[in-house]
């Protein structure tokens, strides 16, 4: 489903077929779906708090940021879901970061999320200080 914006329902979808929990084709586990669902406010702070995006309404996510959320997404809440060590590792660092050398955010998806919104107008008053 291609669009300018995505909903959060399509995010943790995404994010729990980056998980290996959804197959092509096949509905998501309600349980799954809220665990995932639940922790999105949680992750959409925390990326405001480390200056990498705002997402200010879960319906309407620009579909440029998409894949890298999911991926976030999916890293941060793969412990839920079994992962492994070294798959731990990879879909950490693949998200956020945080893992075996790389600091929190900057993970690869941290990072193109970064340099998506570089250089963008925030239209936050500046103040200036005259001395």
């Amino acid at each position: 489903m291609a669009g300018q914006y995505r909903t959060s329902t399509d995010l943790v979808n995404e994010a729990l077929a980056n998980l290996g929990v959804l197959e092509a084709g096949q509905a998501a586990d309600p349980e799954d779906f809220t665990f995932v669902n639940e922790k999105l406010d949680a992750i959409f702070r925390k990326l405001n708090a480390l200056n990498i995006c705002w997402v200010p309404d879960p319906s309407n996510i620009p579909g440029a940021w998409f894949s890298d959320l999911a991926d976030i997404v999916a890293g941060e809440c793969a412990t839920k879901f079994g992962a492994t060590p070294d798959d731990y590792v990879k879909l950490i660092n693949k998200g956020l970061g945080g893992a075996q050398g790389v600091d929190v955010g900057f993970g690869a998806a941290a990072k193109s999320l970064r340099e998506i919104n570089r250089g963008r107008p925030t239209y936050e008053v500046l103040y200036a200080h005259y001395f």
